[in-house]
């Protein structure tokens, strides 16, 4: 599929500006609402055009991160007031391996939404996070922080990394590899900190009283 998708993107840079940034903004949504769909690869690709060809690399930053932003939020709503729902549509069953949620549960209790922070970065396990979240009903207020922060880390170590990949997909899948390699090590790194921290806070506040 990536190499289709990457012709289609070649036709659309070379045609249109306005395209471009309306394709590079549905790609993000794809990814989030459409696991199977290889958003990853063409957001480092998107990268590679950019510094390439010289397009506003915030603009295209932009339309990525707001594009996988709504689309993670719609997911996150929809699960919050039509949990019945999505627990039983046909189509979130097939795509998002919703087995998963109910073990997601005590993680989201122990983590809260720095849980969802945590698992954009883990893959398939992002939009699934975000389904959680809403059927856990997490806050509102700290899920959106935490959901939009995520998709700005996630896009933005994606997207720069295009500019040292060029177009070759083979390098594309390989970076892609290794990025979720630095990002599983980096994410216990941070979880293991994030306990130590929250352990100390318990024991302080403990001899305080």
């Amino acid at each position: 599929m990536e190499r289709q998708v990457l012709i289609i993107v070649k036709s659309i840079v070379d045609k249109s500006l306005i395209g471009t940034y309306f394709f590079f903004f549905l790609n993000s949504c794809l990814q989030i609402l459409f696991p199977p769909y290889p958003g990853d690869t063409i957001t480092i690709f998107q990268g590679y055009l950019t510094y390439r060809m010289g397009f506003n690399k915030y603009l295209m930053l932009l339309s990525t991160i707001s594009g996988s932003f709504l689309s993670s939020m719609f997911l996150y709503y929809l699960s919050y007031i039509k949990s019945d729902i999505v627990l039983n549509n046909r189509f979130i069953i097939k795509f998002f391996n919703l087995d998963k949620i109910h073990k997601l549960e005590d993680l989201f209790k122990k983590y809260g939404v720095f849980f969802i922070l945590i698992n954009k970065f883990i893959p398939g396990l992002g939009s699934l996070t975000f389904i959680a979240a809403g059927i856990f009903k997490l806050p509102l207020i700290p899920a959106t922080i935490s959901i939009l922060l995520a998709n700005i880390l996630h896009n933005t170590m994606l997207f720069s990394a295009g500019a040292l990949t060029g177009d070759n997909i083979e390098i594309i899948k390989a970076s892609i590899k290794e990025y979720y390699r630095l990002i599983v090590g980096i994410t216990v790194i941070i979880s293991l900190l994030y306990l130590l921290v929250r352990n100390r806070i318990k024991l302080y506040r403990r001899s305080v009283k």
